[in-house]
Formats: structure tokens, C-alpha cells, sequence
């Protein structure tokens, strides 16, 4: 079965969706949500069958998720240091928590990965405060179902609904799911800056006076 408008069959398609995804965890900069969204998108036009996809999908996702989290909880980002590419990623990630200000929750593990590099901070996070391994494997699985879900749906409605060629209702897709990143984003954002404006302008809080 061949992608339309192009030679790449759909079996190769999903194993590149697949390593961008796992590796998207590292190298948050890598758009694996735009794939996804367009796997989406080509399932709702037979191009690509939706079980395939959405396996695909939140196989990459959790066990990047899993690899990651390994990598800081015992310790190992000593073996990226002893290169120049390994160092770079090193410092990417510590700057993707730094940015995030992600806390080391289950709770985040699951809800930050909506935001642009959340995924790598919550996850890195929780790694570092070495939360219990078996609770953690079962966030990070809950937070790749809800994010496969959002994202092939995405593209699969946009496939089914608009009557457009394929290529078309992927990036109608996209530009949805983009936007919507880039709204919630904008509007933690304001929160945060809000909050610390507030505390900067108050910052002993007087509490509660004692009976």
C-alpha cells in the first residue's frame, strides 16, 4: 500500500512516525505531532489502518517516555557526556526543565506532554526525584493514550469531515492541533507571569492572624 502523492509505502511511514516519536522525547524540537496527526488523517482516507497507527503511535511514545525517565533516575546522562552530539542533548533536556518548570508528579507526567516539550520535562523531572517505577509506567501509558487519542483523532476528523484530499485535510490537522498548543501554551504562560507579578509586588503574604 502506497501514501498518496508519494513512494513511501505505509509500513515505512509508521516505523519513521515511530523513531521520531521516540526519539521526540530527546530532541523536542523533532514535530512527531505532525506525523501523528497525519496518520491520523491518511487512516480516515484508508491510506493507513487506524489500529496499525494508533499502536504505532503510543508505542513510541511510552517507551520514550520509559527510556528517558531510566536515563536520569539512575543516573546515566554521564554516557552522554562523553560526546560532543551527547552533550548537546544533555544540556537540551536540563534546558527543556529549566523552561518548563515541570513538578515531578504523575499528574504531570500525563497533562504536561500537551505543551510544547513538556513531555521531556516532566518526564526528565520525575526521573530525577526517582518516583516509584511501576506507578510512573502507568502515567506515562495514561498520558500516551489521551495524547494518541487527541492527535489521531484530530487528523482523523479533519480527514473524514472536510471532503479534502489527503494532504490537504493533514495540514488542516496540523494547523488545528498547532494552534491549540500554542493557545493552551500562551495561556499558562500569562498564569505564570501573572503569579509571579503578584508574588514580586507582595512578597510577604500577612496569612491568616492568629485567634
Amino acid at each position: 500500500m502506497e501514501l498518496p502523492g508519494t513512494d513511501i509505502p505505509a509500513p515505512l511511514y509508521l516505523l519513521v512516525m515511530f523513531a521520531v516519536i521516540f526519539v521526540d522525547v530527546v530532541l523536542p524540537v523533532v514535530p512527531s505531532e505532525l506525523l501523528v496527526i497525519g496518520a491520523g488523517t491518511m487512516s480516515a482516507h484508508s491510506r493507513l489502518l487506524l489500529p496499525f497507527a494508533v499502536v504505532t503511535t503510543f508505542a513510541g511514545s511510552w517507551l520514550g517516555d520509559v527510556a528517558i525517565f531510566l536515563l536520569f533516575r539512575r543516573r546515566l546522562t554521564h554516557f552522554l557526556d562523553r560526546f560532543r552530539w551527547g552533550r548537546s542533548i544533555h544540556r537540551g533536556l536540563r534546558s527543556a526543565i529549566e523552561k518548563a518548570g515541570t513538578s515531578p508528579t504523575y499528574a504531570a507526567v500525563v497533562a504536561v506532554r500537551f505543551l510544547p516539550g513538556g513531555r521531556t520535562a516532566s518526564v526528565a523531572a520525575a526521573g530525577i526525584a526517582e518516583l516509584p517505577f511501576r506507578p510512573f509506567m502507568l502515567a506515562a501509558a495514561a498520558g500516551g493514550v489521551l495524547w494518541t487519542a487527541w492527535l489521531i483523532g484530530l487528523g482523523f476528523v479533519a480527514g473524514a469531515s472536510t471532503g479534502l484530499p489527503t494532504g490537504v485535510s493533514a495540514l488542516l490537522g496540523m494547523a488545528v492541533g498547532t494552534l491549540v498548543g500554542a493557545i493552551t501554551a500562551a495561556t499558562l504562560a500569562v498564569k505564570k507571569h501573572r503569579k509571579a507579578t503578584k508574588a514580586h509586588e507582595h512578597p510577604e503574604d500577612p496569612g491568616t492572624p492568629a485567634p
